[in-house]
């Protein structure tokens, strides 16, 4: 009897949370921004929270991890190639652009 009431009481508190804690489209971006900045208290709690109710934005944050982890492997199994002998853009222009990527000018 004592599992039924447990299951019963997080059953509840998951639908208490649901109802109070951002949908999962508002999730997705702040998930997404975790990569790019750290999160504030209120966002690291709200995002645990979130995880403990909703498996889909689980399965959303681990595949950005495996995505991440697999074009980092890959960046850096690709040999930096003469810009003579390659197509595409030029030295100068690769180092402008990942200058303004890292917010340098």
């Amino acid at each position: 009897m004592s599992l039924g009431f447990y299951e019963k009481g997080k059953h509840a508190v998951r639908f208490w949370l649901l109802r109070r804690l951002p949908p999962c489209k508002e999730m997705v971006e702040i998930v997404s921004q975790s990569f790019e900045r750290p999160l504030s208290l209120r966002e690291r709690i709200i995002v645990k929270l979130h995880f403990w109710i909703c498996v889909w934005c689980q399965w959303y944050m681990e595949h950005l991890k495996m995505l991440r982890k697999s074009l980092r492997a890959k960046a850096d199994q690709i040999p930096e190639m003469d810009s003579a002998l390659s197509p595409g853009l030029s030295f100068e222009a690769r180092e402008r652009i990942k200058r303004q990527l890292s917010g340098g000018k």
